[in-house]
């Protein structure tokens, strides 16, 4: 299901082009069903170690070097804020805190993505207090993947 979600209130929008946030579980043993299973939701993509196709983009004659399990807020939120992606990515985690802190304790990697696009060069997302403090909740490190595009491109 789509949701639609308008800007927040008092969060900062430096008007980017499009903008994703992904939670990202990586591990060389990770069976996909037993973390959905831990999770209590569906992943937006999921494979195992060795797996012909993975990630976002396939890469012929690959073989994936880890198992992986992505969910992301791309084709759930309708908004160009980052907040708004990340409210709806941390929503979907109510009450898994605990198995993500364990999944970190045995060595996987677990941590949030912001996908930043943008045809600024003055431009960069921002976190409000409540999302830093759901972000620490969860025990979930966040870094911004940006890409800067000049506007004819």
């Amino acid at each position: 299901m789509t949701t639609q979600v308008s800007d927040h209130e008092n969060a900062i929008d430096t008007n980017p082009e499009r903008v994703r946030a992904t939670l990202r579980i990586y591990h060389p043993e990770l069976n996909p069903e037993e973390i959905t299973s831990l999770m209590q939701v569906k992943p937006t993509m999921s494979w195992t170690k060795g797996d012909d196709a993975y990630g976002w983009t396939k890469r012929p004659g690959k073989k994936a070097p880890s198992g992986g399990w992505l969910l992301s807020s791309r084709q759930k939120v309708k908004s160009n804020n980052a907040i708004a992606h990340l409210d709806w990515l941390l929503d979907q985690l109510t009450g898994s805190a605990s198995v993500l802190k364990r999944l970190q304790e045995q060595g996987f990697i677990v941590d949030v993505v912001v996908g930043w696009h943008a045809t600024s060069w003055n431009t960069t997302p921002a976190l409000t207090p409540e999302i830093m403090r759901r972000l620490a909740n969860n025990h979930l490190p966040i870094w911004f993947d940006v890409y800067l595009y000049d506007e004819e491109n």
